[in-house]
């Protein structure tokens, strides 16, 4: 069984510039006239994870067209079924696309983990779906193979959390030769409340932080007790790529409730979140993958609730509690037909694509 760590490492630099102009004519020294210039921040890197308009009913390259009317220039298709189809030839028409658009494209899949309620057996063992979307990102360009471990299902099943963890191992050291030839990062997200951020640290550590990283979603941390701030500096080092999505929690008589929100309304300090992200790697591609859905509870007063959340520290929870205390409650979602909801769910992305931006404006960066 691995060893858990939970060690959290930070560094800093500072540059200092200074310089000396000898004066023509005497030979005398004179101070510069002024210090140089600092360079300008890295700008940030936004993009959309396409299950924002997961359904619109389009095509891959529709979906394309979207992230362009956006002005965007990164896409993600963070699962498989949003490519119309997979044969190789296909997917090079898809770089072709995205490249006339410039627009740069990373990949993914859904799980890995085989013992995971989430794994799709039809499809093949967990090395053969890694190894089939790897030779997808080496078609499309991208640097990244998004996937998971499941779902806060997996906290409550007979095999334990730490069983599914292992057998995720299992399925990572047999494809680890292929990604590192390849140049590719399998980048595991912290997913619908399976992991913490520290444990997915542990396991990036386990499997080897040279070829596997994470995908960093914003939204999830609500859903194991975390604080999403504190999981972006637990997970920093290790980000491959990022998911945004915003949260609105407050507390009530039972707990916690959580409600994704369009990004920038929550109360989750999602600016603090992409400046420390931007700060620990500017090459980093922010994702807006919006999700407005109807409130979820956690009962965290109550010992039932616990099942499965063994591993969660009262210092995790009351990082969250705090902040929910503040909070007010935001209203569920209105009941809406199939088309309304399909018409709000392009609202919901395009007003998250702004809200990012008006986050990044608001830090002083700008965006490449």
């Amino acid at each position: 069984m691995m060893e858990r760590r939970t060690l959290l490492t930070h560094s800093a630099a500072t540059l200092a510039i200074g310089a000396t102009l000898a004066a023509a004519g005497n030979g005398n020294a004179q101070p510069a006239a002024a210090s140089a210039a600092a360079p300008s921040p890295a700008p940030v890197r936004i993009g959309v994870d396409l299950f924002s308009v997961r359904d619109q009913g389009w095509s891959d390259f529709e979906m394309l067209a979207y992230a362009g009317r956006q002005k965007l220039k990164h896409a993600q298709f963070s699962v498989t079924r949003f490519y119309s189809a997979l044969a190789p030839e296909h997917l090079r028409k898809v770089r072709e696309r995205a490249d006339s658009l410039g627009i740069r494209l990373e990949t993914g899949m859904d799980s890995i983990c085989p013992t995971s309620t989430r794994f799709a057996k039809e499809l093949g063992t967990g090395q053969k779906q890694l190894l089939d979307q790897l030779a997808t990102a080496k078609i499309v360009g991208s640097k990244i193979v998004r996937c998971y471990l499941g779902t806060m299902a997996d906290r409550k099943t007979a095999l334990s959390f730490d069983q599914h963890i292992e057998s995720m191992l299992g399925v990572l050291k047999g494809v680890k030769r292929q990604f590192v030839d390849a140049g590719v990062k399998v980048s595991i997200e912290n997913h619908a409340g399976d992991f913490q951020a520290r444990r997915l640290r542990a396991v990036i550590e386990e499997a080897g932080k040279d070829w596997v990283g994470a995908t960093y979603d914003s939204g999830n941390p609500c859903w194991t007790m975390e604080d999403p701030l504190a999981a972006a500096e637990t997970l920093a080092p290790y980000v491959a790529t990022v998911h945004l999505r915003d949260s609105q929690v407050w507390a009530d008589e039972k707990g916690l409730q959580v409600q994704w929100v369009r990004f920038g309304q929550g109360n989750m300090r999602m600016a603090e979140v992409v400046k420390r992200l931007h700060a620990a790697n500017p090459e980093l591609v922010f994702n807006l993958e919006t999700i407005c859905i109807g409130t979820r509870p956690f009962p965290v007063k109550e010992a039932a609730f616990w099942k499965g959340y063994e591993d969660i520290s009262a210092q995790d929870l009351m990082g969250l509690y705090d902040l929910a205390e503040k909070a007010n409650p935001a209203p569920d979602p209105p009941k809406r037909s199939k088309e309304e909801a399909s018409r709000a769910q392009l609202e919901e992305s395009g007003d998250s694509i702004a809200g990012m931006r008006k986050i990044v404006a608001g830090l002083g960066l700008r965006e490449a």
